[in-house]
């Protein structure tokens, strides 16, 4: 059986046995985003877009996440948001990371990182054991 990771608002009774989406860990939709927009300054929907396809379409991010997100990040100031219009004429909400999201982002895929580390040696306790 095939998984997609949904990142979406948690639903509080939703029973722990449901696989068929599963939420990410706290700031990893933020992460994503601000890596996205250190690579290019991007609107909602190509942020989307952009983590679909980086992620190989295991990832799939709602719209009643994404903005909510967009909203945390910009009001801590780590992205910048300007009106423009797109290729098909549309009005658009472009955003662009900031030199403190950049700095924020570096800590987070630190800890990140780390957090990885200590799940693997968890999950496969073989692995980090020295003699």
């Amino acid at each position: 059986m095939d998984f997609i990771l949904v990142y979406s608002m948690p639903v509080l009774k939703r029973p722990m046995t449901e696989t068929t989406a599963r939420d990410l860990f706290p700031g990893a939709l933020e992460m994503m985003i601000l890596e996205s927009l250190r690579r290019q300054p991007a609107h909602g929907y190509a942020l989307v877009q952009h983590i679909q396809q980086r992620s190989n379409n295991l990832l799939q991010v709602e719209e009643g996440s994404l903005y909510p997100a967009l909203q945390r990040l910009l009001k801590a100031k780590l992205v910048k948001a300007e009106w423009g219009v797109s290729s098909t004429n549309r009005r658009v909400r472009t955003y662009q990371i900031t030199a403190s999201g950049l700095s924020h982002l570096e800590r987070q895929i630190s800890s990140f990182a780390r957090m990885f580390e200590g799940i693997t040696l968890v999950l496969n306790p073989n692995e980090g054991v020295t003699h």
